[in-house]
């Protein structure tokens, strides 16, 4: 399961990145999705993640959205990356909410894990 938190937690990292913050400074490990695995701190470096892009897409003025950007050699828009953070992020939750189910942990918003 953490592996699945932090790759979500780096990837918003990231995805945010292509449209300018820099990335963290303690993001210096391509494994960091294998290294970090105590609760504690895989749950810090999600919320600062989810932190991040909600500070920086707060930040934007209405001009910025249509800002073209570059993202594995493709074109995109600003307003696109958040559009893939978004998406990224909530195709995640439906398979943690597999997991979980798979495991007979009802997600806390489900009836009696139907």
């Amino acid at each position: 399961m953490s592996e699945v938190y932090m790759h979500i937690a780096l990837t918003n990292f990231y995805l945010l990145s292509v449209t300018g913050p820099k990335l963290p400074a303690d993001m210096t490990s391509p494994d960091l999705e294998k290294t970090v695995t105590s609760k504690a701190d895989v749950i810090d470096w999600l919320k600062r993640s989810l932190d991040a892009v909600k500070t920086a897409r707060a930040s934007l003025k209405s001009g910025d959205f249509q800002r073209k950007v570059k993202i594995n050699g493709k074109d995109a828009t600003v307003d696109g990356m958040y559009l893939r953070i978004i998406i990224h992020d909530n195709e995640h939750m439906g398979q943690l909410i597999a997991y979980a189910r798979m495991n007979g942990i009802a997600p806390p918003w489900s009836k009696g894990g139907e």
